[in-house]
C-alpha cells in the first residue's frame, strides 16, 4: 500500500491496471503517528498503486 508518508521526491508509482505513472515532485512532511498524518492509500482503478 502506497501512502504519502513513505514517499520521497523522485519516487514513481504505477497503476498495474491502466499503466498510469505518477512521480513525486515534492514529498509531504507528515510522520507516522502524527495527529494529521496522511493515511489514505494512493489508488487508481480501485486498486493500490505500487512503487516502480
Amino acid at each position: 500500500m502506497a501512502s504519502c508518508v513513505g514517499m520521497k521526491k523522485g519516487d514513481i508509482f504505477i497503476c498495474k491496471t491502466c499503466g498510469l505513472e505518477l512521480e513525486v515532485i515534492k514529498a509531504c512532511n507528515c510522520m507516522v503517528g502524527q495527529k494529521f498524518a496522511c493515511s489514505v492509500p494512493l489508488q487508481c482503478c480501485g486498486k493500490d498503486m505500487i512503487k516502480k
